[in-house]
């Protein structure tokens, strides 16, 4: 017979590696670009981020791009940039990163939303079943790489809901969306 205890309770450990997760693809590209970032005496906003919200906004394809620290600082500047204040519902996905969900990120309680189970995405069908009166935002999170189906989602626009899309788990940008866009 098997021991089937876990291994934090003494049984055998499933493997021997640490398994990482979300390793970053860095590669000798990126890594010449962070020197000559450092060469350049620019390590904030200067010329190089200016450069690359140009070649973002060609990218995708839209009118404005703003470079932040994060996704979370980008969360919550597009909350405000949307207008979304404090007790405003926003609805998610839980298969995500905590900032996210968080209310300093969402405005106000989010809610929510079950993913499809073959995408770990958000189910589009589920949103509207979520929708209230303070309902004020949707964020889709493209999680683990995989792209939601934006194009079922946006039957927010019916409910006059700002779609704000979590893109941090993409490891190339989406073409042909809004990736980490404000939509109103």
């Amino acid at each position: 017979m098997s021991d089937t205890r876990l291994a934090i309770d003494g049984g055998r450990p499933v493997r021997d590696e640490f398994l990482v997760f979300g390793s970053p693809d860095i590669r000798e590209e990126e890594i010449r670009e962070v020197e000559a970032t450092m060469r350049s005496g620019w390590i904030g906003t200067g010329p190089r981020v200016a450069r690359f919200e140009e070649m973002f906004r060609e990218y995708i394809g839209c009118r404005h791009a703003i470079a932040v620290s994060s996704c979370t600082a980008g969360l919550h500047l597009s909350m405000i940039a949307a207008g979304r204040r404090a007790g405003d519902e926003v609805i998610t996905t839980p298969m995500t990163f905590a900032a996210t969900a968080k209310p300093r990120s969402t405005s106000g309680p989010p809610v929510f939303v079950d993913v499809d189970r073959r995408t770990m995405n958000i189910d589009p069908a589920r949103i509207e079943a979520a929708v209230t009166e303070r309902t004020k935002a949707v964020v889709p999170v493209h999680f683990a790489g995989r792209a939601c189906d934006m194009i079922r989602s946006r039957s927010e626009r019916r409910h006059g809901l700002a779609v704000i899309e979590d893109a941090a788990h993409v490891s190339r940008p989406l073409r042909g969306t809004e990736g980490g866009a404000i939509e109103t």
